[in-house]
């Protein structure tokens, strides 16, 4: 296949912004409406006679009205009369007779519209959940997410507890907001059914803080490329947001900009990655060529994306941002010099209440070699096998890191045993951990053997590719891998490991059968018999 945009992506290393639309919740979610059948969906809620919606309809567009414009006014007069037939107990949401949320003066219909996607369920089948998994495993690769969905299928089931989500358009610039690892649901949210755009006066409002998404988007373009993911070109809101956007851009921000703001749009039956040129005209007249590919295949849109290497994953970016702006606060208010050495992977669990903080700049083997390879966390060790991307001095790692290893600890420790140039047997708790791990049956003793025995028996990749896929616990996953070493190679072994990781770091690091496959790789490629 000829190298895409997205390849471009990859090569430049820097993770975008994806820009997220109903066609994207459609695919994955079961019996997902599109605009019309929602407003038909909830219309039958208070009548059943479809011809007194068509009715509306027909009179709206008789006043030359886009669509867009038609849909709105048509969420109005469903949304006036759906709420008059619940005062009138015509219609209930709850089974208590007077909710709490009526008192806070809810509009009955978003609480409908609430109620509703909450219930969406994932749609199951063997390609949809190749690409949900795939898809998952980009929250490390992606800076941020920009959506008009209301449900919570990416908070809930792609980028998990590990992006925060700001669903009100004020939040957009709050004090904890970072530009990292974030979800922007500026459409409303069925977390908070006041928050919900559907009306026309909804979308009044809407527009009049529409800068503020755009002052947003130019915030994240600074440091990404944005990829539109189920959106038509149709979608005159967003139409007019793109256009608004492109024309606060210079020309030195416009040259290659087709390079950098691409639409990924549905084309059924069509499994490759069909690259077009096409051409957006902003407010002010000026034509602008951005980049659409047309595809059914999303794992490929996700493949090529999978393959970008930030050296730090976005949660660790933004939880490193709000420490250095507590540092700053702090600083503000205290002349207390004392401080603490903060690892990336302590950032989440830093009490930043009362304790001053330091940061340490400078180059990383300079760091490490100042304050000891010993801080070194384990996933890191895990990375660097799987990836080969942390570049560890072997000597430090043996001496410093490995220097009080318990012989019952999970850790491949092969790769830099193998590479050392100093004389590592004088630390002898690692060459009393080596000795009980040096063989496949050390590193598989029989009672984890007995563990997985149920799992099933696989000899073909794409059917362990697709068991696994089933599956969301990481380490029953990793369990089926586990039991199936045999069978695979090593690089088949990794590739899916690294799968695992990227899927869930944190997971895979409380997986004892997820460290056995990775300790059993670095045993085939780097002990020495």
């Amino acid at each position: 296949m000829p190298q895409t945009t997205l390849d471009k992506i990859v090569q430049s290393k820097r993770m975008p912004v994806l820009f997220i639309g109903s066609g994207i919740s459609k695919r994955y979610l079961y019996r997902y409406p599109d605009w019309n059948e929602l407003l038909t969906l909830s219309y039958r809620k208070i009548n059943d006679d479809p011809f007194q919606l068509q009715k509306y309809k027909d009179q709206l567009v008789r006043q030359g009205l886009t669509d867009f414009e038609v849909n709105t006014k048509l969420a109005t007069i469903i949304e006036n009369q759906f709420n008059e037939a619940f005062f009138d107990r015509k219609i209930k949401l709850d089974r208590v007779k007077n909710p709490k949320w009526v008192q806070r003066g809810t509009s009955p219909y978003k609480m409908f519209l609430s109620k509703f996607f909450k219930n969406m369920t994932i749609y199951h089948s063997e390609k949809t959940n190749d690409e949900i998994a795939k898809f998952r495993a980009l929250k490390n690769k992606i800076s941020a997410v920009i959506t008009t969905n209301y449900d919570l299928f990416l908070e809930k089931h792609i980028f998990s507890t590990d992006f925060k989500v700001f669903v009100h358009q004020n939040e957009l610039f709050s004090s904890d907001s970072y530009n990292i690892a974030e979800i922007y649901k500026i459409h409303g949210s069925v977390s908070d059914a006041d928050s919900i755009v559907i009306t026309d006066s909804d979308y009044s409002r809407f527009a009049e803080s529409r800068k503020l998404i755009i002052a947003k988007m130019l915030t994240l373009f600074a440091e990404s490329p944005i990829i539109f993911l189920g959106y038509s070109f149709t979608d005159e809101n967003v139409q007019l947001i793109i256009s608004e956007f492109l024309g606060c851009l210079t020309s030195r921000e416009l040259d290659h900009i087709d390079e950098h703001f691409i639409f990924i749009s549905y084309k059924k039956n069509e499994n490759d990655l069909k690259e077009i040129k096409r051409t957006i005209t902003t407010k002010n007249g000026v034509d602008i060529p951005i980049t659409e590919i047309q595809t059914d295949n999303y794992s490929l849109v996700y493949d090529i994306l999978n393959r970008i290497t930030p050296g730090i994953s976005p949660i660790r970016i933004r939880e490193t941002r709000k420490i250095v702006k507590t540092i700053v606060d702090q600083s503000v208010a205290s002349a207390d010099a004392s401080s603490i050495i903060v690892g990336l992977d302590d950032l989440s669990n830093i009490d930043l209440s009362n304790k001053p903080l330091a940061v340490a700049i400078g180059y990383r083997e300079s760091i490490l070699n100042k304050y000891g390879y010993g801080m070194l966390a384990d996933d890191m060790i895990f990375e660097d096998i799987l990836l080969g991307n942390k570049h560890f001095d072997p000597n430090n790692m043996c001496l410093e890191r490995f220097k009080s290893i318990p012989y019952n600890r999970l850790l491949p420790v092969f790769k830099y045993v193998a590479s050392a140039t100093e004389n590592i047997t004088v630390n002898e708790k690692l060459q009393i951990y080596i000795s009980t791990h040096d063989t496949k049956d050390k590193i598989i003793p029989s009672n984890i053997k007995k563990q997985v025995n149920s799992l099933p028996v696989i000899n073909e990749y794409e059917q362990l590719l697709a068991e696994i896929n089933t599956i969301p616990d990481v380490n029953k996953k990793a369990g089926i891998l586990l039991k199936n070493l045999d069978s695979f190679s090593v690089d088949q072994i990794r590739d899916i490991c690294i799968q695992l990781f990227q899927y869930d770091r944190t997971s895979s690091m409380r997986s004892t059968h997820f460290k056995r496959c990775v300790m059993y790789i670095d045993l085939l490629e780097n002990h020495i018999n």
